[in-house]
């Protein structure tokens, strides 16, 4: 399944086509409705939904924006770099009463959280899914869903690359325009003898 996302992430054309594929096949994998992905804004320090199916609008405005120190299963997560697994939201003392109690108003008993880490280390965002029962996910399970966030952190950096190209090529372009200017102006005041002035 890794092999053949990752095939498929090849011929998306944006980040959200990327996270939403990659969702959908996450969900089939653990057999479950509801799940999303966050993505990191390093600018706030915050994790952000990006892609998600199954929630009410009052889960989504309460996750809308997470922090490491929420004391939610993705904000913990995030704090340790590594997945986290909540076999029973009502059991689990980290959970913070807030996030706890909207989670179980939603229906949710269990969650996994796993962060999208690229193959360089490079944290992207996280993949969550969610059960409405107690659950206990089985380690190969685990794997491949480490595996699929893997996959798709490495098809956001790439595709982003692949969009900051252009902006990358005009900028340097325009800095070599300036830096010719500049040349062209003081090879002319060195013929003239007087002052001519170039705009940055």
């Amino acid at each position: 399944m890794p092999q053949m996302l990752a095939a498929w992430l090849k011929s998306c054309t944006d980040v959200s086509s990327i996270l939403d594929r990659t969702l959908d096949r996450c969900l089939a994998l653990t057999g479950t409705r509801r799940g999303n992905i966050q993505v990191m804004d390093w600018t706030s320090g915050h994790l952000e939904i990006a892609a998600q199916h199954g929630f009410d609008h009052e889960f989504l405005k309460f996750f809308a924006r997470v922090r490491a120190d929420d004391g939610s299963a993705c904000g913990r997560a995030l704090a340790a770099r590594e997945a986290i697994i909540v076999n029973d939201v009502e059991r689990d003392k980290a959970f913070s009463p807030a996030s706890r109690s909207i989670v179980l108003g939603s229906g949710i008993r269990a969650v996994q959280s796993m962060p999208l880490i690229s193959t360089s280390g490079a944290l992207v965002g996280m993949l969550s899914v969610h059960f409405g029962a107690v659950r206990y996910p089985a380690v190969s399970e685990l794997m491949i869903m480490k595996t699929l966030a893997q996959t798709a952190a490495n098809a956001v950096i790439a595709q982003r690359a692949r969009v900051a190209e252009p902006v990358r090529r005009s900028l340097d372009l325009i800095a070599s325009s300036k830096a010719l200017l500049r040349q062209i102006a003081r090879d002319e005041e060195m013929r003239t003898g007087g002052a001519v002035t170039t705009s940055d």
